[in-house]
């Protein structure tokens, strides 16, 4: 994606800061991941906006060949030092520089409500194209009803993020995007950080099979 990207700056920062270099997967993808009866001898995953590479990790572990990808250079660079293994690449915007049909999974974790609605549409046409016949996509997005991020007006007030763009979706907006899909299932997450009670951070997941 290019520098006009809303949301780049604030992940450029981000990803210097040595809070945001998580080591640890989210268990939902975990349990996601554990569903998926993988026959391929030699199956291959994008971990779609990888941030610290966590989930490269954890692909690498499910038995993937790994590729990467991210918007932010100090994404890309740290992923290259830290898990040599795993093929990384920066992005710019779509199309991907990816071939059809190339995956097996797709995971894109915490990435499509970073973007516009356009361009997120934009986005998950691209992973739909470059998913195999039978694939699947693993997804979280944030959910309506999120006020962690301290959005207004599509900005994002939180201090991590702040001066980022952001979108939040329902669950029929959900439903629509993955329309083009053969099944899908949806799960919804909900939680308050420690010591936050009054916060709740909201997310959609998602396991679609092309």
């Amino acid at each position: 994606m290019s520098a006009e990207h809303p949301s780049k700056q604030a992940w450029e920062t981000h990803y210097t800061r040595p809070k945001s270099k998580l080591s640890y997967p989210d268990e939902n993808l975990v349990r996601m991941l554990s569903k998926i009866d993988q026959t391929s001898s030699s199956p291959t995953a994008l971990d779609f906006g990888s941030g610290s590479g966590r989930h490269c990790v954890l692909l690498k572990d499910f038995g993937y060949q790994v590729s990467a990808c991210d918007y932010s250079e100090n994404s890309v660079h740290s992923i290259q030092e830290s898990y040599p293994w795993a093929k990384a690449s920066l992005l710019q915007s779509p199309p991907y520089p990816f071939a059809d049909e190339e995956f097996d999974l797709v995971v894109s974790w915490g990435v499509l409500h970073y973007n516009s609605p356009d361009l997120a549409k934009s986005i998950l046409a691209e992973k739909y194209r470059i998913l195999k016949k039978g694939g699947y996509l693993a997804t979280s997005v944030r959910a309506l009803g999120d006020t962690h991020l301290k959005a207004q007006e599509g900005k994002i007030g939180a201090s991590d993020l702040k001066g980022g763009a952001t979108w939040f979706y329902s669950q029929n907006d959900i439903q629509d995007l993955l329309s083009n899909f053969s099944s899908f299932e949806m799960g919804y997450t909900e939680r308050t950080p420690l010591g936050k009670l009054e916060e709740r951070i909201c997310h959609w997941i998602f396991l679609a099979r092309k």
